[in-house]
Protein backbone atom coordinates (compact mmCIF):
# COMPACT_ATOMS: atom_id res chain seq x y z
CA UNK A 1 0.00 0.00 0.00
CA UNK A 2 2.92 2.18 0.91
CA UNK A 3 4.31 1.95 -2.89
CA UNK A 4 1.17 3.00 -4.47
CA UNK A 5 0.96 6.64 -2.81
CA UNK A 6 4.33 7.55 -4.16
CA UNK A 7 3.51 6.23 -7.46
CA UNK A 8 0.09 7.82 -7.51
CA UNK A 9 1.63 11.43 -6.47
CA UNK A 10 4.28 11.19 -8.89
CA UNK A 11 1.11 10.42 -11.67
CA UNK A 12 -0.41 13.32 -10.91
CA UNK A 13 2.79 15.63 -11.20
CA UNK A 14 3.29 13.92 -14.24
CA UNK A 15 -0.10 14.94 -15.93
CA UNK A 16 0.28 18.42 -14.53
CA UNK A 17 4.14 19.00 -16.31
CA UNK A 18 2.29 16.91 -19.27
CA UNK A 19 -0.45 19.47 -19.45
CA UNK A 20 1.41 22.82 -19.09
CA UNK A 21 3.99 21.76 -21.75
CA UNK A 22 0.89 20.86 -24.12
CA UNK A 23 -0.44 24.16 -23.30
CA UNK A 24 2.97 26.11 -23.45
CA UNK A 25 3.16 24.83 -27.98
CA UNK A 26 -0.33 25.64 -28.49
CA UNK A 27 -2.41 28.45 -30.13
CA UNK A 28 -5.86 29.75 -29.31
CA UNK A 29 -7.62 32.20 -31.56
CA UNK A 30 -5.68 35.52 -30.65
CA UNK A 31 -8.20 38.83 -30.30
CA UNK A 32 -6.62 41.24 -32.29
CA UNK A 33 -7.79 44.69 -33.74
CA UNK A 34 -6.28 46.86 -36.99
CA UNK A 35 -4.86 49.96 -35.54
CA UNK A 36 -4.07 51.17 -39.24
CA UNK A 37 -7.58 50.88 -40.90
CA UNK A 38 -6.56 47.97 -42.53
CA UNK A 39 -9.75 46.31 -44.46
CA UNK A 40 -11.12 42.94 -43.59
CA UNK A 41 -9.44 41.56 -46.55
CA UNK A 42 -6.02 42.73 -45.53
CA UNK A 43 -6.60 41.79 -41.87
CA UNK A 44 -7.76 38.15 -43.39
CA UNK A 45 -4.39 38.18 -45.29
CA UNK A 46 -1.78 39.29 -42.35
CA UNK A 47 -3.80 37.00 -39.73
CA UNK A 48 -2.75 33.49 -42.26
CA UNK A 49 0.12 34.67 -43.13
CA UNK A 50 1.32 35.55 -39.30
CA UNK A 51 -0.18 32.05 -38.74
CA UNK A 52 1.71 30.28 -41.51
CA UNK A 53 5.11 32.34 -40.03
CA UNK A 54 5.10 30.56 -36.77
CA UNK A 55 8.36 28.21 -36.24
CA UNK A 56 7.31 26.49 -33.09
CA UNK A 57 10.90 26.90 -32.24
CA UNK A 58 10.65 29.61 -29.64
CA UNK A 59 11.75 28.48 -26.53
CA UNK A 60 11.77 30.00 -22.90
CA UNK A 61 8.18 32.02 -22.88
CA UNK A 62 5.16 30.54 -21.43
CA UNK A 63 3.39 30.55 -24.78
CA UNK A 64 5.85 30.60 -28.22
CA UNK A 65 3.20 30.24 -30.84
CA UNK A 66 1.07 32.96 -29.38
CA UNK A 67 4.28 35.20 -28.88
CA UNK A 68 5.46 34.49 -32.32
CA UNK A 69 1.94 35.28 -33.99
CA UNK A 70 1.31 37.99 -31.71
CA UNK A 71 4.90 39.64 -32.51
CA UNK A 72 3.95 39.10 -36.22
CA UNK A 73 0.59 41.19 -35.70
CA UNK A 74 1.95 44.20 -34.06
CA UNK A 75 4.75 44.67 -36.89
CA UNK A 76 1.75 44.95 -38.92
CA UNK A 77 0.07 47.42 -36.69
CA UNK A 78 -2.34 45.37 -34.87
CA UNK A 79 -3.15 45.62 -31.27
CA UNK A 80 -2.90 41.81 -29.55
CA UNK A 81 -4.36 40.19 -27.19
CA UNK A 82 -1.14 38.13 -25.05
CA UNK A 83 -1.13 36.18 -21.99
CA UNK A 84 1.86 36.65 -20.05
CA UNK A 85 2.17 34.33 -17.21
CA UNK A 86 -1.32 35.21 -15.64
CA UNK A 87 -1.84 38.56 -17.14
CA UNK A 88 -4.15 39.06 -19.79
CA UNK A 89 -3.27 42.20 -21.60
CA UNK A 90 -3.33 43.60 -25.02
CA UNK A 91 0.51 45.29 -26.88
CA UNK A 92 0.54 47.66 -29.92
CA UNK A 93 3.17 50.08 -30.99
CA UNK A 94 3.52 53.27 -30.00
CA UNK A 95 4.06 54.87 -33.67
CA UNK A 96 2.68 53.62 -36.47
CA UNK A 97 4.12 55.78 -38.74
CA UNK A 98 7.89 53.85 -38.33
CA UNK A 99 8.26 50.21 -39.67
CA UNK A 100 8.61 47.41 -37.56
CA UNK A 101 10.51 44.03 -38.25
CA UNK A 102 8.47 41.18 -36.48
CA UNK A 103 12.21 39.81 -35.27
CA UNK A 104 12.72 42.75 -33.45
CA UNK A 105 8.92 43.01 -32.16
CA UNK A 106 9.18 39.05 -30.83
CA UNK A 107 12.52 39.70 -29.15
CA UNK A 108 11.30 42.55 -27.30
CA UNK A 109 8.25 40.21 -26.30
CA UNK A 110 10.42 37.63 -25.47
CA UNK A 111 12.61 39.83 -23.48
CA UNK A 112 9.77 41.47 -21.10
CA UNK A 113 8.37 38.17 -20.60
CA UNK A 114 11.13 36.60 -19.49
CA UNK A 115 11.61 39.76 -17.05
CA UNK A 116 8.28 39.22 -15.81
CA UNK A 117 9.11 35.41 -15.11
CA UNK A 118 12.61 36.12 -12.97
CA UNK A 119 10.26 39.03 -10.88
CA UNK A 120 8.47 35.78 -9.89
CA UNK A 121 9.47 35.04 -6.19
CA UNK A 122 10.25 31.30 -5.63
CA UNK A 123 7.67 31.11 -3.02
CA UNK A 124 5.38 32.10 -5.84
CA UNK A 125 6.43 29.57 -7.97
CA UNK A 126 6.57 26.82 -5.84
CA UNK A 127 3.17 27.41 -4.59
CA UNK A 128 1.52 28.00 -7.96
CA UNK A 129 2.58 23.89 -8.64
CA UNK A 130 1.56 23.18 -4.99
CA UNK A 131 -1.93 24.85 -5.30
CA UNK A 132 -2.28 22.69 -8.71
CA UNK A 133 -1.69 19.43 -7.65
CA UNK A 134 -3.77 20.05 -4.42
CA UNK A 135 -6.67 21.34 -6.68
CA UNK A 136 -6.87 18.13 -8.37
CA UNK A 137 -8.12 16.67 -5.06
CA UNK A 138 -9.45 19.54 -2.80
CA UNK A 139 -11.40 22.22 -4.71
CA UNK A 140 -11.22 24.92 -2.07
CA UNK A 141 -7.33 25.07 -3.08
CA UNK A 142 -8.50 25.46 -6.35
CA UNK A 143 -10.66 28.43 -5.87
CA UNK A 144 -8.23 29.77 -4.06
CA UNK A 145 -5.42 29.60 -6.33
CA UNK A 146 -7.44 31.22 -9.11
CA UNK A 147 -8.01 34.07 -6.83
CA UNK A 148 -4.59 34.67 -5.83
CA UNK A 149 -3.66 34.16 -9.33
CA UNK A 150 -5.56 37.31 -10.11
CA UNK A 151 -4.19 39.60 -7.53
CA UNK A 152 -0.85 38.03 -9.09
CA UNK A 153 -1.89 39.42 -12.44
CA UNK A 154 -2.22 42.81 -11.39
CA UNK A 155 1.81 42.44 -10.49
CA UNK A 156 2.65 40.81 -13.84
CA UNK A 157 0.58 43.65 -16.19
CA UNK A 158 2.62 46.49 -14.30
CA UNK A 159 6.02 44.87 -14.91
CA UNK A 160 5.21 43.92 -18.43
CA UNK A 161 4.18 46.95 -18.98
CA UNK A 162 7.21 48.72 -17.24
CA UNK A 163 9.47 46.55 -19.63
CA UNK A 164 7.49 47.38 -22.24
CA UNK A 165 6.74 51.12 -22.32
CA UNK A 166 10.56 51.86 -22.70
CA UNK A 167 11.11 49.73 -25.81
CA UNK A 168 7.86 51.80 -27.66
CA UNK A 169 4.84 49.97 -26.80
CA UNK A 170 1.73 50.60 -24.90
CA UNK A 171 0.40 47.83 -22.98
CA UNK A 172 -3.17 47.51 -21.42
CA UNK A 173 -5.49 45.60 -19.67
CA UNK A 174 -7.49 43.35 -22.06
CA UNK A 175 -10.87 43.90 -21.75
CA UNK A 176 -13.47 41.07 -23.68
CA UNK A 177 -15.49 43.19 -26.48
CA UNK A 178 -18.88 41.94 -26.45
CA UNK A 179 -18.70 38.14 -27.73
CA UNK A 180 -15.12 38.18 -27.76
CA UNK A 181 -13.02 35.63 -26.16
CA UNK A 182 -9.76 34.58 -26.28
CA UNK A 183 -10.45 31.37 -25.63
CA UNK A 184 -12.21 30.05 -28.80
CA UNK A 185 -10.71 27.14 -30.37
CA UNK A 186 -9.73 27.53 -33.81
CA UNK A 187 -8.09 25.76 -36.69
CA UNK A 188 -5.04 23.23 -36.38
CA UNK A 189 -1.60 25.32 -37.31
CA UNK A 190 1.76 23.28 -38.00
CA UNK A 191 0.57 19.97 -36.14
CA UNK A 192 -0.42 22.45 -32.59
CA UNK A 193 -3.95 21.59 -31.31
CA UNK A 194 -5.90 25.19 -30.41
CA UNK A 195 -7.64 24.39 -26.99
CA UNK A 196 -9.69 25.93 -24.89
CA UNK A 197 -7.35 26.03 -21.69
Amino acid sequence: MHARVPAGLCLVVLGVALATTGCATRIRNIPNHPLAKQSNAIAERDQRECEQAITGTLKGVWFPAEVEFAACMIARNYQVYMQVIDASVEVKRVSLRTKAQPAAVLHDLVVCERTVSKNMTIGEKLGRAAVSVAGVFFWPASVGGMAASATLAVNRERDYADCMKPLGYVVTRWVPSAGESAFTPNRTLKGEERVSP
